[in-house]
């Protein structure tokens, strides 16, 4: 499906395929409107597709098959376009009056045991090692940079996905699962790759910012016991970075708390290492928001926009989730974001390619014809 954009600017285009056979054409006739959704961390990517049915086709001939795949590309008209993913199709929900059959199919795959309980322990380990383990036993393929963060022991009662989730969430790791990639990457990495777009605040619709200084403490405290010691070490990490403006009067960019960890660590270097991760991701978390732009196919989880003319709300903001809608009346792209550093006068305006290296995955920056 071909949809029009007013004045100047190129239609947008997909191209769908269904067990590998490109049905771009054959659908367009009946879809109403498709939805690829792509978060940063923690959930699966998904792909909605609503069409039409009144001729019932959709609902008997045409039903389409639990766990077929579906893979999408979207860009412009005369551009290459880029591969988003594949997925496979979980959910199928018929709607009458009006007849309609929407489609939902999973980035994480059903194919996969991903979400089978696993009872695990790993002993004498690291970060990576138990990141490339799981991939190994799930026949994925492992994407990201792992710092080799030295565990004593880790017990593992959840499925791998779970394990992998909360894990990724302890040391500040982007994490899900997507087609036959698995991705555990550091979000510190991702903040810091170039951006992709910038967009003035007056292009945006739905804009909500929201800028906060009391999640922003100004330490934080970790504990581990020493086996050699035999005691209770306490470390204490203060704020030395931060994405915020200062505030006029008071030039505070955190508030005085020091946040205590209750969980102990089993080694210094653990320890350190959440302590990081926590700041980092409440830095982060000090200005959030989300907006609605035109569509473009480089908006993805991982990369980085610079927002302009938006007064000291502007600066650098990674996408930590976006919605690509194509519909009859054009294609948008919702985000929700947060900012990874503020306006400065020496904030550089780019419209460069993001480096494939750094972003989520690198699939979105594969190309078709």
């Amino acid at each position: 499906m071909d949809a029009l954009i007013p004045d100047l600017v190129p239609e947008a285009r997909f191209v769908l395929t269904y067990q590998q056979r490109n049905i771009t054409r054959d659908i367009s006739k009946y879809l109403l409107s498709l939805s690829y959704t792509d978060f940063l961390t923690g959930q699966a990517d998904s792909l909605d597709i609503e069409l039409e049915d009144t001729e019932g086709k959709w609902r008997d001939a045409w039903y389409p098959g639990h766990g077929d795949t579906l893979k999408l590309s979207i860009g412009w008209e005369g551009k290459p376009l880029r591969v988003v993913g594949s997925f496979e199709i979980d959910e199928v929900e018929l709607n009458c009056p009006p007849s309609t059959i929407s489609i939902r199919a999973l980035g994480a795959g059903i194919q996969t045991a991903l979400r089978t309980t696993e009872h695990k322990a790993y002993e004498n380990t690291t970060l990576d090692a138990v990141a490339k383990q799981i991939a190994t036993r799930q026949g994925l393929e492992l994407i990201g940079r792992i710092e080799p963060i030295k565990l004593d022991r880790l017990t593992q009662q959840e499925s791998d996905l779970t394990f992998l989730r909360n894990l990724a969430g302890e040391y500040d790791y982007a994490f899900k699962v997507t087609g036959k990639r698995m991705v555990f990457h550091a979000i510190s990495s991702l903040a810091k790759g170039v951006p992709v777009a910038n967009i003035l605040l007056t292009d945006l619709s739905g804009v909500r910012l929201r800028d906060q200084i009391t999640i922003v403490p100004k330490a934080i405290e970790v504990k581990h016991k020493d086996p050699a010691k035999k005691q209770l070490i306490a470390y204490t990490m203060v704020n030395g970075e931060t994405v915020a403006v200062p505030s006029s009067s008071s030039k505070a960019t955190t508030s005085a708390d020091t946040k205590k960890q209750r969980k102990r660590s089993a080694s210094a270097e653990v320890a350190k290492a959440k302590a990081k991760a926590d700041l980092a991701k409440s830095n982060r978390e000090r200005t959030t928001g989300s907006w609605t732009s035109m569509g473009r196919p480089d908006l993805f989880s991982g990369n980085i926009i610079t927002l302009a003319a938006a007064g000291k709300l502007g600066g650098n903001y990674m996408i930590t989730a976006s919605r690509h809608r194509a519909s009859r009346s054009g294609y948008t792209v919702d985000q929700e974001v947060c900012r990874i550093s503020a306006p400065s006068i020496n904030l550089t305006m780019t419209n460069a390619e993001p480096d494939l290296a750094l972003s989520t995955y690198g699939i979105q920056h594969e190309v078709v014809a």
